[in-house]
């Protein structure tokens, strides 16, 4: 009678290396398109800044001019330009943009270097918003520098 030895065959329990690595390449795609896409939206929401400010100081603006015929500076319309030193000041800066406003126009100029990229997405250094505002008529007329910056603001 022979005796078979008996070995014991233990089940190995985990993730191949091909399956690791597989899981790996996955990731690595997946953030490169992921990340360029996270970047472009940072830049927008910091471009979104100048338009928003600039539309409260429209409103203002057009309140005040229609009770007194006029446009106002910002302490007599009631408002305060962003980082300004004092209430009612007409000049300020925020992290990103220099405002400067006047009785009837309002310009906030890109300050930040580096401001969210390069090429056709990003704000560059100088690019500037602006408001002007004509009493007369209640009107506001916007323009843009032909910078990049405006590419991340399509509807002003």
């Amino acid at each position: 009678m022979k005796i078979h030895n008996q070995e014991k065959v233990t089940m190995q329990k985990g993730f191949t290396l091909i399956e690791l690595m597989v899981v790996i390449v996955i990731i690595g795609i997946l953030s490169a398109l992921a990340i360029p896409k996270m970047f472009g939206i940072s830049t927008k929401a910091k471009a979104a800044e100048a338009p928003g400010v600039i539309a409260n100081w429209e409103t203002l603006e057009s309140a005040y001019a229609q009770e007194t015929g006029a446009g106002g500076l910002p302490a007599a319309i009631g408002f305060n330009v962003p980082g300004a030193a004092a209430p009612g000041a007409a000049s300020g800066s925020s992290k990103w943009f220099a405002f400067v406003a006047t009785a009837t126009s309002l310009t906030a100029t890109v300050v930040a270097p580096g401001f969210g990229g390069s090429g056709n997405t990003g704000c560059v250094t100088g690019n500037t918003f602006r408001s002007d505002y004509t009493a007369a008529q209640d009107v506001s007329s916007h323009a843009a520098s032909a910078g990049t910056c405006r590419n991340n603001t399509p509807n002003f």
